[in-house]
C-alpha cells in the first residue's frame, strides 16, 4: 500500500470496484483517500485492532527480504583475515573496516529484523571454542538460530558495538550501550551488553518493545477480580504496593500498566530506575548512576522534594532504599516498587530480615502482587488429552486440587515454530492484608501463620491460579510444574518435571551509550 501506515490498515478482499480494508480507525479519511488513489477502487472499512492488523501483515507480507539463513550463507562465502588479540592501530582500523563490510552489516540487520519479527526478548551471541552460537529468547525459552562463521566473530561484535555507540577497541571490560529499531510501526529499544569470555566477547541484546508501555491492566491476562482489586489498590492516596517474582516474570510491564492507569495531567508521577527500560510521555523518569553517588535512596530523597503524587522505585535492594520508601508512603505518597521474592507473603519476611520494623510494614503496606509467566499453548495445534491415573494423582498432590478434566497437550506446527507454545500469560497471587493480618505483621508473627490467616481470609495463591489456568486449557502440565510446586517423590509420576534453578547476577558498573536507530519499516535488511 502506497503512503499508508502499515500498522493501521490492511486490504482484506476485493470486488471489481471495491476493496475491503481492515482499519484500526475507520474514520481516517486521509488513509481512505490514499487507498482510493493507489487502487482506483472504493475502500470499505472493516474495524480491527492495531495488534490484529500488525499480526496479519506480518503473516501475509513480512517475510524478511534477506532471511537470517541467507545472511549467514553470504558470510560463509566471505573470508577475512582475523587476529585473536588486537594490538596496534592498524588492527583496530582493519576491524572497523571489516565491521562495515556489506555481508557483516546485512547479517546484523537481518538478525535484529528476525528477532523483532519473532518477538524475541533477547539475542545471545556466544563465542565457543570452535564456533559462534546465536540464540533468541522467545516466550522465555532460548532457541538456537542460524550461526554465523567463527572467523567473523570479531567483525560481527564490532558492528554491534558501532551501531550501539560502544568502543570497538575495548575488549577487556564489559560495556553497555543502546540502539533503536523501528519495525511494523513499533519502536523497540535495544539494550546492548558485552562481556569478555575465554573465547571472545559475548554479546546480549535485550529488545524492549515500547508498545509494552501502552498496556493497561485489562491487557495483562489477569482474572477480572484481580483487575478490579488492583484498580482500587493503585488509586489509594498513599501507601506501598509491591510486585514480587524472579527476573523476567513481567514485573516491569505490570508496573508500567499501573503508571499508565494513573498518568493524567493532574497527577505528578516520578520514577527512579536502573536502568530506565521504557520511556513514557508525561512521566518524570530518573536513571540511577551509582558511580557518582546517584543511588536509589539518594534519588528518592530528591524526588520527595519534587512534589510527587506517585513514586515508582525500580527495585528495593537495601534497607536505606526501603526506609526512604516507607517514609515517603507515611508522608502521603503512593509508592510502587519490586522485590525479588518467590511469594507475596515472603516479601513481608524479606523486609523484616532487611531490618525494617514490623509495625512500619503493617502501617504502610497496601498490597503485594506476586507473579510468574507461563507459556500459552498454540491454539492452532494444541489438543486435549486425558492424564494417566498415576500422573493425575501426582498432579493433584502437587496442586492440592482435583484434576477431573482433560489437560492441553502441546504438539507443534509452523504457526508456533514447532514448539507447541505461542505467547505467555501471568500466573499471580494478590496479598491484601486484612486488619487481623496487619496486627499479626506488626507483632512479627512467623510467615506460615500469615499464610494460614491470609488463606482463611480468602486469598488465592499462585498454585490456585495455576490450577485455574490449567483447567481453562491455556497452558500445559509442564508449564505449571515449571513453577516449582511438585514434590520430589511425585516427579517420576508426572509427564515432565521442571526444576526451577537460581542464578546469581554479577553487576558491573558501566555507562549506557546511546546508539543508532535502525528503521526496518523504511529500510528493510538486504
Amino acid at each position: 500500500l502506497i503512503g499508508i501506515r502499515f500498522d493501521r490498515s490492511k486490504p482484506e478482499r476485493k470486488t471489481p470496484d471495491r476493496i475491503v480494508v481492515a482499519m484500526s480507525d475507520p474514520s481516517d479519511f486521509m488513509a481512505l483517500d490514499s487507498i482510493r488513489a493507489s487502487t482506483n477502487m472504493e475502500p470499505v472499512a472493516a474495524v480491527a485492532t492495531r495488534a490484529q492488523i500488525a499480526d496479519a501483515l506480518q503473516t501475509a507480507y513480512l517475510e524478511s527480504p534477506l532471511s537470517l539463513e541467507e545472511a549467514v550463507g553470504e558470510l560463509k562465502d566471505f573470508k577475512v583475515e582475523t587476529t585473536s588479540e588486537l594490538g596496534d592501530a592498524d588492527d583496530f582500523q582493519r576491524l572497523k573496516s571489516e565491521a562495515g563490510l556489506a555481508p557483516v552489516v546485512r547479517f546484523v540487520n537481518s538478525m535484529l529484523f528476525e528477532a523483532a519479527r519473532m518477538k524475541a526478548s533477547d539475542i545471545h551471541i556466544e563465542p565457543q571454542e570452535h564456533h559462534l552460537r546465536c540464540r533468541f529468547r522467545i516466550d522465555g525459552e532460548l532457541r538456537v538460530v542460524a550461526p554465523p562463521p567463527k572467523e567473523l566473530q570479531n567483525a560481527i561484535v564490532s558492528r554491534i558495538k558501532i551501531i550501539s555507540a560502544l568502543d570497538i577497541s575495548e575488549r577487556r571490560l564489559p560495556q553497555d550501550g543502546r540502539l533503536k529499531i523501528r519495525f511494523l510501526g513499533r519502536n523497540i529499544d535495544v539494550r546492548v551488553s558485552t562481556m569478555p569470555t575465554v573465547y571472545g566477547e559475548k554479546v546480549v541484546l535485550r529488545l524492549l518493545d515500547q508498545s509494552g508501555t501502552t498496556l493497561n491492566l485489562d491487557d495483562l491476562g489477569f482474572e477480572e477480580d484481580v483487575v478490579t482489586s488492583m484498580r482500587r489498590i493503585i488509586t489509594a492516596p498513599h501507601g506501598i504496593v509491591l510486585l514480587c517474582g524472579p527476573t523476567g516474570c513481567g514485573k516491569s510491564t505490570t508496573l508500567y500498566s499501573f503508571l499508565r492507569e494513573l498518568n493524567t495531567t493532574n497527577v505528578n508521577i516520578v520514577t527512579v530506575e536502573d536502568p530506565v527500560e521504557y520511556r513514557v510521555e508525561g512521566i518524570n523518569q530518573t536513571h540511577v548512576k551509582s558511580k557518582i553517588g546517584l543511588t536509589f535512596a539518594n534519588c528518592l530523597r530528591t524526588i520527595l522534594r519534587q512534589d510527587p503524587d506517585v513514586v515508582m522505585v525500580g527495585e528495593i535492594r537495601d534497607l536505606e532504599t526501603l526506609e526512604v520508601s516507607v517514609r515517603a508512603s507515611l508522608t502521603g505518597h503512593l509508592v510502587f516498587s519490586t522485590l525479588h521474592t518467590n511469594t507475596a507473603i515472603s516479601a513481608v519476611t524479606r523486609m523484616t530480615n532487611m531490618g525494617l520494623q514490623p509495625y512500619l510494614i503493617s502501617a504502610t503496606l497496601n498490597a503485594i502482587l506476586s507473579q510468574r509467566l507461563v507459556r500459552k499453548v498454540c491454539k492452532a495445534c494444541a489438543k486435549p488429552e486425558p492424564l494417566q491415573p498415576l500422573a493425575r494423582e501426582a498432579l493433584e498432590r502437587c496442586l492440592g486440587q482435583t484434576v477431573d478434566f482433560e489437560v492441553m497437550q502441546r504438539v507443534g506446527c509452523p504457526e508456533c515454530g514447532y514448539t507447541g507454545y505461542k505467547g505467555r500469560l501471568a500466573v499471580n497471587e494478590l496479598f491484601e492484608p486484612s486488619d487481623e493480618v496487619r496486627e499479626m505483621i506488626s507483632h512479627g508473627i512467623e510467615e506460615m501463620k500469615l499464610v494460614e490467616a491470609a488463606r482463611a481470609d480468602g486469598m488465592k495463591f499462585l498454585i490456585d491460579n495455576a490450577w485455574r489456568k490449567l483447567k481453562a486449557g491455556v497452558t500445559t502440565v509442564e508449564e505449571v510444574l515449571s513453577l516449582g510446586f511438585q514434590k520430589a517423590e511425585d516427579a517420576a509420576s508426572l509427564t515432565r518435571a521442571h526444576k526451577q534453578g537460581s542464578t546469581e547476577e554479577v553487576v558491573f558498573e558501566t555507562e549506557d551509550q546511546e546508539g543508532q536507530t535502525l528503521d526496518f519499516d523504511a529500510n528493510p535488511p538486504g
